[in-house]
């Protein structure tokens, strides 16, 4: 089998942070001086808008040099498709601006997200000099139900196709199924919808494609979801001391659920859960992005 890249799939609900951890994951890797693609769920251009990396080459030379952010657009793959089985371009614009194939790439079921896989599994696999092009693969996973979707339509090919769509999709599965060379990261914030949809989705991959969670990332929590006993017994002394207080009882209260919500989700999981702090202040992007890195570096080795 051919080297391929270390995959780290970033999956959960929309809203979550899937996005900023990946490029958080994303520089921290990168600024150690190992290669690394980010493939983003946004377009690029959206993504500029959300997240600015200006400042990142005066803090980290060698994360601009090692850093690569994409976005894999399944309709670009597709019109490529035509333009490569086409020689002549006005044959190419006849096709692409037909109704009968926008139809097509619309209606037809995962054939784009089947374009889509097999694009993230070319750059995973691409290699230089015998060896994996990008030492890591980060992906920003769509919303839950597009994910799963997603991968399903690699099985789907290959079950109930025959031909060259067939073995493509077989090549898929074969793919996806390099259990030790994926690491599945569901991401969350401890609400209870959340936890909930987090614990479906993660049975759904166990079922449909013997994938397991590496580690939960459990995002935007309170300090006292990550301070140890000894602080969260200091919070309480100061309760005690200060009486009636409706903004730290509070805080002390949400901090106590967050913990003990934490706690539940790595007993049902079978997996750890590695608690990210809300960032309270940063000088910028990059410097929010290097805070989150930070609090990452306890996540199981890749």
């Amino acid at each position: 089998m051919a080297q391929q890249s270390k995959i780290a799939i970033f999956c959960g609900k929309g809203g979550v942070g899937k996005t900023t951890l990946s490029l958080a994951m994303g520089l921290r890797h990168a600024a150690a001086g190992r290669k690394v693609v980010v493939v983003s769920s946004h377009p690029l251009p959206e993504l500029a808008l959300s997240v600015s990396l200006d400042g990142l080459g005066a803090r980290s030379p060698e994360a601009v040099q090692n850093l690569f952010v994409v976005h894999i657009d399944a309709r670009e793959l597709l019109a490529e498709v035509v333009q490569n089985n086409f020689p002549v371009e006005w044959m190419v614009k006849a096709v692409l601006n037909s109704s009968i194939y926008r139809n097509l790439i619309e209606v037809a079921p995962g054939l784009k997200e089947f374009y889509f896989l097999a694009r993230l599994q070319a750059l995973a696999e691409r290699q230089d000099h015998g060896e994996a092009d990008f030492e890591y693969l980060f992906w920003d996973a769509p919303a839950t139900g597009h994910f799963l979707s997603t991968l399903d339509s690699a099985r789907n090919f290959e079950t109930f196709l025959t031909g060259p769509l067939a073995a493509a999709g077989a090549e898929l599965t074969r793919f996806l199924s390099h259990a030790s060379g994926i690491a599945l990261l569901p991401t969350l914030t401890l609400e209870e919808m959340a936890m909930e949809e987090t614990v479906e989705m993660c049975h759904k991959l166990a079922a449909r494609h013997g994938m397991t969670a590496r580690a939960a990332i459990a995002n935007l929590v309170s300090p006292l979801a990550t301070a140890g006993d000894a602080g969260v017994e200091a919070v309480r002394a100061a309760l005690a001391e200060r009486g009636d207080d409706p903004v730290l009882s509070f805080a002390f209260r949400r901090g106590l659920l967050e913990r003990g919500r934490r706690e539940l989700l790595a007993q049902t999981l079978g997996a750890p859960v590695v608690a990210v702090e809300r960032v309270r202040h940063a000088t910028d992007d990059v410097d929010l992005l290097f805070q989150i890195a930070g609090a990452l570096e306890s996540l199981p080795a890749l």
